[in-house]
């Protein structure tokens, strides 16, 4: 047991002893033999020398979304100055409606009936009654060249009209213009009395108060109540428009013809217009005309209707056929008013239309508030 401590003592020191050695010959400058340097580790030597180290770590990847990228506001675009406008000026107020007029003479309206009475034209049957009262006369021509007149009533009726004779075709074609008027008459032939009935108009003729004047024969001697008939008949209509237009100022004369006068000659008969500063006096060849009572016959217009005419397939006792003067149609007029002249064309396009007055640029001519005489003047009528 001792001898094995001595001997590891003894290596111990012998390891101490040539490190001195060679210390001491590093000191005395000697050089050091290269097979005294100690022997280069290896690399298992090395190896094993180094500590293990652990694998570095891998970083982790973490995705970054992209920055919103903002795009900057543009700068607002000035707006132009502009100058303060005015305010606009107030909406003008609307027209007013224009007031009513009535249909047949264009003066305030009246409500009632419409009494159309025929009455005789002749030497034989004058004085004629209640003419002057008569908002519109029409005159027609009848059998052998003769003229008849029909008396509208409206405004005023009546308590006395006459001589009252027959009905016309002409008479039952113009009626419808006056809405559903009345027509008191003497009687008739069957062509007349079926168009009567065709076109819807009242007869009158047996209605109200009628009764043989003493102050001339017959045929020239009946009359009537125009009042009474039209307070007996039922199923009339209020004339809601003839077709006419009505103004006070008068039109620019557009007829060369002299505008105080007018002779209107049918083959057998002569009506006379004479203005004589307010209203056109009517006469009978140069004559001026006064009704029983001895009132003047007189109108504010005096419409000359050019209009075509045949017979109508009546003849009188004589064997004289009677005419018809077709007011649905068309044709030039002459229009007298205020002492001028107006000429036109009239249409009427169908029974139930009116009749309209128009000049050459189409627009209506009026006629003049109050009494009208209408001349239906036939191809063989000349007007002067």
């Amino acid at each position: 047991m001792r001898g094995h401590r001595v001997g590891r003592s003894g290596r111990v020191l012998g390891a101490a002893g040539v490190v001195g050695v060679l210390l001491v010959t590093a000191a005395c400058g000697q050089p050091v033999s290269p097979r005294d340097e100690p022997p280069p580790p290896t690399a298992g030597s090395a190896a094993a020398s180094q500590p293990a180290s652990a694998e570095p770590p891998v970083p982790s990847v973490v995705t970054v979304p992209p920055l919103p990228t903002s795009t900057p506001e543009p700068e607002p675009t000035p707006e132009p100055e502009t100058e303060p406008q005015p305010e606009p000026p107030p909406a003008p107020e609307p027209a007013p409606a224009p007031e009513p007029v009535d249909a047949l003479t264009g003066n305030a309206p009246v409500v009632g009936p419409v009494v159309a009475v025929k009455i005789d034209n002749t030497a034989a049957g004058l004085p004629q009654y209640g003419l002057a009262q008569a908002d519109i006369v029409v005159l027609e021509e009848v059998e052998g060249g003769m003229t008849r007149l029909m008396a509208v009533f409206h405004t005023v009726l009546p308590n006395e009209v006459g001589p009252v004779r027959s009905v016309r075709t002409t008479d039952a074609e113009l009626l419808p213009i006056f809405g559903v008027p009345i027509l008191a008459f003497s009687g008739g032939a069957g062509g007349p009395l079926s168009a009567l009935r065709f076109v819807g108009a009242l007869d009158g003729s047996g209605a109200g108060r009628w009764w043989r004047s003493p102050a001339a024969r017959a045929p020239y001697d009946l009359h009537v109540d125009v009042a009474s008939v039209g307070a007996s008949t039922s199923g009339w209509t209020d004339p809601l428009s003839v077709g006419w237009t009505f103004s006070a100022a008068a039109p620019a004369a557009t007829d060369p013809r002299d505008g105080s006068r007018l002779t209107a000659r049918f083959p057998a008969a002569t009506q006379t217009f004479q203005w004589d500063g307010g209203r056109y006096q009517v006469g009978r060849a140069g004559t001026s005309l006064a009704d029983a009572s001895g009132t003047p016959v007189t109108a504010d217009n005096v419409l000359v209707l050019r209009v075509a005419a045949e017979p109508d397939g009546t003849v009188d006792s004589v064997g004289s056929p009677s005419m018809v003067s077709h007011t649905v149609g068309t044709g030039s007029f002459t229009l007298l008013r205020d002492g001028v002249a107006v000429a036109g064309t009239w249409t009427r396009p169908a029974l139930e239309a009116g009749l309209q007055l128009t000049d050459a640029a189409g627009a209506p001519v009026p006629l003049k508030p109050g009494r009208t005489w209408l001349v239906l003047a036939t191809p063989g009528t000349a007007i002067s």
